[in-house]
């Protein structure tokens, strides 16, 4: 099996330099990248407008990267944006891998960012394993790009049957939290301090604590 480093993505995105919205779904389908990080905070994309911070204004940048490297990634023999879905019950659990190779197994996972970290993030990775999983796949690589200086990096990720059932079962809950309009609790991260909902999930944390003291 021929392995993805980051030559090869150097040579896609100058064979793509050279070539050249969000989708409402319904309360029982629930997105790969939805359950990876904070509930909370998908619940709120999904129950509140729009609210583009600077941040993530950047962050939105990332996705003219994707569909740069969409046509050379085909003429390469491989499937953009392929849909992969689990069906657990009435709950959908679906996502889309940025580039899947049916003849070499692999999946990949594109992700920019101003600064390469130098583990990958767990919910990118987590991400990359439903979909490994989903696809029967051998492996995926997880590549970061820097939007600052262009720096590339590939992180090997094997499938896990374990994580894919995590995700569906944090899938299950969040279903049942949109259809009952009832928030989950909020997961604290780092992230937190960059997440654009993070006052109001303050004001619904304390309201969450209260309701658990009371019972």
């Amino acid at each position: 099996m021929d392995k993805i480093n980051s030559y090869d993505v150097h040579r896609w995105l100058l064979e793509a330099v050279k070539l050249r919205s969000r989708v409402d779904i319904d309360s029982r389908t629930v997105c790969v990248s939805e359950v990876t990080s904070c509930l909370r905070r998908a619940y709120y994309c999904r129950t509140r407008p729009l609210q583009i911070s600077p941040a993530n204004a950047l962050k939105l940048l990332g996705s003219e990267v994707h569909e740069a490297l969409q046509e050379v990634l085909r003429r390469h023999g491989y499937e953009v944006e392929f849909q992969v879905a689990v069906v657990a019950g009435d709950v959908k659990l679906v996502g889309h891998a940025d580039a899947y190779h049916p003849e070499k197994k692999h999946v990949l996972e594109f992700k920019t960012a101003s600064k390469i970290p130098q583990r990958p993030y767990g919910s990118h990775v987590k991400q990359l394993q439903a979909y490994v999983t989903l696809t029967h796949s051998r492996i995926g690589y997880l590549v970061y790009i820097s939007r600052n200086n262009g720096d590339i990096k590939v992180f090997e990720v094997k499938p896990s049957k374990f994580v894919l059932r995590e995700l569906i079962e944090r899938a299950r809950y969040l279903s049942a939290c949109l259809i009952n309009r009832d928030p989950p609790p909020p997961e604290k991260s780092l992230l937190c301090n960059y997440c654009e909902f993070r006052y109001s999930c303050l004001r619904g944390g304390n309201q969450w604590k209260r309701r658990q003291s009371t019972s």
